[in-house]
């Protein structure tokens, strides 16, 4: 951990930006940095621990296992009326799904 991230233990006034990643110590509504309103404070913040798992394309290769007949063809997983993409296969995205 870099020394300018150590922060006192739960003090609700500290937090960080979301844009620039600064460690705010003040209550203020902006980044004491570049001025972003995107702020995150909590009072234990500073005891949480975070994973960032990139699942590229899981929830695709989930259902090409469930169902082998999809093993050669292109799978896209996403739902609503909107036509948002949770995720896609390679295949797919060769064919110019994102």
């Amino acid at each position: 951990m870099f020394a300018s991230m150590a922060a006192p233990v739960n003090n609700p006034e500290h937090g960080f930006c979301r844009d620039c990643l600064a460690l705010q110590r003040g209550g203020g509504r902006r980044c004491e940095r570049c001025g972003s309103p995107r702020l995150v404070r909590h009072p234990e913040l500073y005891r949480l621990h975070v994973a960032h798992i990139d699942c590229d394309a899981f929830y695709a290769a989930v259902e090409k296992r469930d169902n082998p007949a999809l093993k050669d063809k292109p799978v896209i997983v996403g739902g609503g009326r909107r036509g948002v993409v949770s995720t896609a296969c390679y295949i797919a995205r060769i064919h110019g799904v994102r």
